[in-house]
C-alpha cells in the first residue's frame, strides 16, 4: 500500500500541467476518468494558494457545473495538512444554500472532508432534501463527529430509501465514532435485517464493537449463508466464539481462489480468535 502511495505521490509531484489546466480538465472530466481524478488528487496535494483562489473562483462561478468543482476542489486542500481550512469551511458552508442541488451535495461531501464542527448546525436543515445526492452528502458532513445533533441525524439517515445514504450513516454510526448510546445501538439492529448485505455488515460490526449481544444470531446466520464480504468475519472476530468455527470453514470453502486470496487473512484472524475463545 505505501509502495503505492508513493508512486502516487511521485506523480503528483512530476504532473507538469499548470493548477488552471488541471482544474479545467477536472471540470471537463470529473472523476469518471483517470486523468480527471489525478488532475483533482494533484491540486489537493499542491494545496498552496493558487488551488485555494482557483476553488474560491469556482466556488463562486454563475455555473452550476463550476461551483461543483469548485467544492470538489476546496475539499482536500493540502490533504492531512488541511491547507486554508478555516477559509474553504466558510465558502463551503455558503454552497449549502445554493440553489443546485448537485453543489449543495458536493459541499456537503467536502465538509465531511474538512471535518469541521462549524458546518453541523448548516448540515442539519438538509437532513430530509428531497435529493438523495444530497442525503447522501450530508452523511459524509456529519460522520466523525461525536456531536449527539449529528448522531440524531445520522441515525434519521440510517433508515434512508436511498440504499448509498443508508450504507454510509450505518458506517457512520457503527465505525466512524466511539459514540455509545441506547438509540444508537437500535438503529444499527435495525439494520441487521436491511435488505443490503454491506449494510447488515456494517450494522454488525458497529454492535460488535460495542459489544452488543443482540448481534450474535446476525452474525451466525450471515456466516451460514452465502458469502457478502468480511464484516461478517470482523464482528465475529471481535465477539469470538468457538461455536461459529463450523460455518467460518463451510463459508471458506464456498471461495474462490480470487477471494481467498483478498479474503484470507479475515478468515485467518476469525479463526484464531474464535479458537480463543
Amino acid at each position: 500500500m505505501l509502495a503505492r502511495m508513493d508512486k502516487h505521490v511521485a506523480a503528483y509531484a512530476q504532473e507538469p500541467r499548470s493548477s488552471e489546466e488541471l482544474a479545467d480538465c477536472y471540470l471537463r472530466e470529473g472523476m469518471e476518468t483517470d486523468d480527471g481524478s489525478h488532475a483533482i488528487a494533484t491540486l489537493h496535494f499542491r494545496g498552496g494558494q493558487t488551488e485555494f483562489d482557483l476553488g474560491k473562483h469556482f466556488a463562486e462561478s454563475a455555473d452550476p457545473d463550476q461551483r461543483a468543482a469548485g467544492a470538489d476542489i476546496l475539499s482536500q486542500l493540502g490533504w492531512d495538512k488541511m491547507t486554508f481550512q478555516d477559509e474553504s469551511v466558510d465558502l463551503l458552508i455558503h454552497l449549502l444554500n445554493d440553489p443546485d442541488a448537485n453543489v449543495v451535495g458536493s459541499a456537503a461531501m467536502a465538509l465531511g472532508h474538512r471535518n469541521d464542527l462549524r458546518a453541523i448546525p448548516f448540515l442539519l436543515p438538509l437532513v430530509n432534501h428531497p435529493d438523495s445526492a444530497v442525503r447522501y452528502g450530508v452523511v459524509a458532513g456529519l460522520s466523525r463527529h461525536n456531536d449527539t445533533d449529528a448522531i440524531t441525524a445520522l441515525i434519521q439517515l440510517s433508515n434512508d430509501e436511498d440504499d448509498a445514504t443508508r450504507d454510509w450513516a450505518t458506517f457512520g454510526l457503527g465505525s466512524q465514532i466511539e459514540f455509545d448510546s441506547p438509540a444508537l445501538r437500535d438503529a444499527l439492529v435495525a439494520r441487521l435485517t436491511d435488505s443490503d448485505a454491506e449494510i447488515r455488515g456494517e450494522a454488525m460490526v458497529g454492535l460488535a464493537r460495542r459489544a452488543d449481544e443482540r448481534v450474535r444470531p446476525a452474525i451466525a446466520q450471515e456466516l451460514a449463508g452465502p458469502f457478502h464480504g468480511d464484516w461478517s468475519l470482523e464482528a465475529a472476530e471481535l465477539l469470538s466464539n468457538a461455536e461459529w468455527l463450523p460455518l467460518i470453514e463451510a463459508q471458506w470453502k464456498t471461495l474462490s481462489s480470487e477471494e481467498r486470496g483478498s479474503f484470507g487473512a479475515s478468515f485467518d484472524a476469525v479463526r484464531a480468535a474464535c479458537r480463543a475463545s
